[in-house]
């Protein structure tokens, strides 16, 4: 007799996963720490891009309480669940879709682009990524390996995101990202935003950490706290330089 399903389930299962990938990706996160600190000393930031339910991931590192300043996203309302599941599946699997976004920003070569996507086969975030090659930046993938190695790329080059950037942060799960098995052919629960999220947040607060500590003030404080809102006020003018929605 199968276990029933109940409010709990869904953490039995997610908790342990999250303590799974923050594990296995503990050198790369390394990696992508040390990089954030040198990047933000040269006057580099960090871009994040998703697209669909992984637009959150962008969404929820972007100028919070706890967030820091060098980050910037890269987003569209297009490519945002808002607009609709069928505009944004349309949007999503179309080559060059997203690259406009490259042109909003301007990024500086040398700059780092995380790119999110559960299965890494969708045309719009494959061609960012080998677009944000062509201009000279370093691309690190949010993707589940054991995912986008049993499907195909939607990609004219044949290629998913692992295959292209630079670096791979592994969100590990299984092939359709939900978690929980309901029957035979149906699960629930899904893992790829909750992995973003814990391990896009554990780099940045290991980069941020060392900056602060070192004289760099990038970490924002609630807006709803009296210090916070001046503090922010200041790290806002100095990210407007290439954050162009603090404008």
């Amino acid at each position: 007799m199968s276990t029933p399903i109940s409010v709990m389930s869904y953490g039995k299962v997610a908790l342990p996963h999250i303590q799974n990938i923050l594990s296995a990706n503990e050198a790369v996160m390394e990696r992508l720490a040390a990089r954030i600190v040198q990047d933000v000393g040269a006057g580099r930031s960090l871009l994040v891009f998703g697209s669909g339910h992984s637009s959150m991931f962008p969404m929820e590192l972007y100028h919070r309480a706890g967030g820091a300043s060098f980050v910037i996203p890269l987003v569209a309302d297009y490519l945002m669940p808002t607009a609709g599941p069928p505009v944004v599946r349309m949007f999503e699997r179309t080559p060059g879709a997203a690259n406009p976004l490259l042109d909003r920003i301007q990024p500086k070569p040398g700059e780092m682009l995380w790119l999110a996507s559960q299965s890494g086969i969708n045309g719009a975030g494959v061609d960012l990524a080998i677009e944000a090659k062509k201009r000279g930046l370093f691309t690190v993938a949010f993707t589940s390996v054991a995912h986008s190695s049993a499907v195909k790329s939607r990609h004219p080059s044949g290629k998913r995101l692992f295959e292209i950037c630079d670096e791979t942060v592994d969100l590990g799960g299984k092939v359709g990202d939900a978690a929980v098995q309901i029957s035979e052919s149906v699960a629930a629960g899904p893992l790829s935003t909750l992995g973003t999220v814990i391990l896009g947040h554990s780099i940045i607060v290991a980069a941020a950490a060392q900056l602060e500590l070192s004289g760099t003030r990038c970490i924002y404080t609630s807006v709803n706290t009296p210090e916070g809102e001046s503090r922010n006020k200041d790290l806002e003018r100095a990210a407007s330089v290439r954050d162009i929605l603090l404008r």
